[in-house]
């Protein structure tokens, strides 16, 4: 017989419980071991089964089938073994025991290699603290994302705030009335020519692609770009910005042009890669304070007038006495007339004729408008011309002027016209002091006005000072002494404007004036630097 008909056919066999001789209480002992271990056997795959399909991470999943597939056959021989209690159907048995056995030495086959790999899993514990750190890497992520959004955020406010400043700026540059533009410097030392605004632009009539990245000296006039290359390397050279003038003919004529150069370092080298320059046309402006300062003269002369009346009226009283006597001896005497007494009378008429002659002259010349060309001049001979002018005059009030003034002062830059101008300014302004203190003291005390020049060899300067005895200078007025229109006097004895012009005519010679209240007075300090004048010519303006 074979094994199939024996499974179809189990006669020849007897069930297993008649091995236990049918005792009831052993066969139902051996029933419910078999039925609930296969019971439970069928439910522990079931259960790995959900397991296995819920953890989707789960490592060695099919480790997990395999397992089911054992612990169920197992089961199931659980059961063949309850079966057959009643049922002598052993081949059925066999057959499931076999299955049982191929599963269980597969299981087996592949879990001793597995062991390994297995063992390498992280326990509990090392993941817990896998998490934990992973936890922490994520909140860390977490915060540098955020410190990354927040920089981002400050990033786009920056950025919008440039570009805000960066439309201002160029609002401001685009619409400002003077000429604005850039220059970079080369390592050659060449300035080339990189940004510029419309009224620069409009100036140089040319359009911008033709301008930049170009030299500056293919840019602008040779004039211009002569003393704008110079300034340029020494505003570069000094890191400083440069100020300077220049008076340039044009198609609407001859225009000064005061410019302002500002250099621009590299914040990482610190040298300095561009220059930002400005340029304003100060011809109205030049044109006007000429005509105030011709104004003031006038205005000095006028204060004068009563002095230089006194000055002529000597000579001429002297030539009308001399004529007088003269006409009387020769209508007496006729041809006896003493020839000595007449040749020394026409020699009076002359020589006061020609002393009025000189007191008009220099009038004239202090009255008229000043050239604009700078001179080399020693700084003393103006404060001698106006000492000598208003010398009589002063001493006619009883107001004793002594000029302490060498002659061999050193040379310095500017006009003569000018500083004589600011000599008269302060000698009148220290004859209104002194008659001031006399008005307040109710007495006609003598005055003294001191005129001093000397040289400051510290500061290579040359040094005049106006010295006087009048009513001195309060902290207040000294706060604004220089400013123009404010007077200490009565309306009707000045604008106000003497002292602001002399400080800046002075400032246009490259020096400074002081005020400095005496004892009893006050003293005005000149400085002007003693250095050979600059290449002024046609190219720059002097005032």
């Amino acid at each position: 017989m074979n094994l199939f008909s024996l499974m179809t056919d189990p006669a020849p066999f007897m069930p297993h419980g008649m091995c236990l001789l049918w005792e009831p209480a052993l066969i139902w002992l051996h029933v419910a071991s078999d039925v609930l271990t296969g019971l439970a056997y069928f439910s522990i795959p079931v259960a790995l089964i959900v397991f296995a399909r819920r953890r989707k991470d789960l490592a060695y999943k099919w480790m997990f089938l395999l397992f089911g597939a054992f612990i169920f056959a197992c089961g199931t021989t659980h059961f063949m073994g309850a079966w057959t209690l009643w049922h002598a159907n052993y081949v059925a048995e066999g057959l499931v025991k076999g299955f049982t056995a191929a599963v269980s030495l597969v299981t087996a086959a592949l879990l001793w290699p597995l062991i390994p790999k297995a063992l390498a899993l992280p326990s509990p514990s090392a993941l817990r603290e896998a998490n934990a750190a992973l936890a922490a890497q994520v909140a860390e992520r977490e915060r540098a994302e955020q410190a990354v959004r927040a920089a981002n955020d400050q990033l786009t406010q920056a950025l919008r705030a440039l570009r805000a400043s960066e439309a201002r700026y160029a609002g401001m540059v685009n619409n400002a009335p003077d000429a604005i533009f850039v220059l970079d410097v080369e390592p050659d030392g060449n300035l080339l020519l990189s940004g510029a605004n419309p009224v620069t632009l409009r100036e140089l009539d040319r359009p911008e692609a033709e301008l930049l990245g170009r030299r500056v000296e293919d840019v602008f006039s040779p004039m211009a770009a002569g003393a704008l290359v110079a300034h340029a390397r020494a505003c570069v050279a000094g890191r400083a910005p440069v100020r300077y003038e220049v008076s340039l003919e044009g198609k609407a004529g001859r225009r000064v042009w005061q410019v302002l150069l500002s250099p621009v370092a590299d914040p990482e080298t610190g040298s300095v890669v561009q220059v930002v320059g400005s340029s304003r046309d100060l011809t109205d402006y030049r044109t006007l304070q000429e005509e105030l300062a011709q104004a003031s003269k006038l205005a000095t002369l006028g204060t004068m007038a009563a002095g230089i009346a006194h000055e002529m009226s000597q000579p001429l009283n002297a030539i009308r006495i001399t004529a007088t006597d003269l006409a009387l001896l020769l209508e007496e005497e006729g041809e006896a007339t003493d020839v000595p007494y007449l040749r020394h009378g026409l020699t009076t008429i002359r020589d006061q004729s020609a002393r009025m002659g000189g007191i008009v002259d220099q009038m004239r010349q202090f009255g008229r408008k000043d050239g604009t060309e700078a001179e080399l001049f020693d700084p003393a001979e103006p404060f001698r011309r106006a000492a000598e002018l208003v010398g009589r005059h002063f001493a006619s009030i009883d107001i004793r002027l002594v000029a302490d003034l060498p002659q061999d002062l050193p040379k310095v830059a500017g006009r003569s016209a000018k500083l004589e101008q600011v000599a008269l300014n302060l000698l009148s302004n220290a004859r209104d002091a002194i008659e001031e203190r006399r008005r307040q003291a109710g007495d006609r005390a003598p005055g003294r006005i001191l005129v001093e020049a000397g040289v400051d060899g510290v500061r290579n300067a040359v040094v005049l000072t106006v010295e006087d005895d009048g009513t001195g200078l309060s902290p207040a007025a000294l706060e604004h002494l220089f400013d123009p229109f404010f007077t200490t006097k009565d309306t009707d004895k000045g604008m106000g404007l003497g002292l602001s012009i002399s400080a800046s005519i002075i400032g246009a010679m490259g020096g400074r004036i002081e005020a400095t209240p005496q004892p009893g007075g006050a003293r005005f300090t000149i400085t002007l630097p003693i250095q050979p004048v600059r290449q002024v010519g046609a190219s720059e303006a002097v005032a």
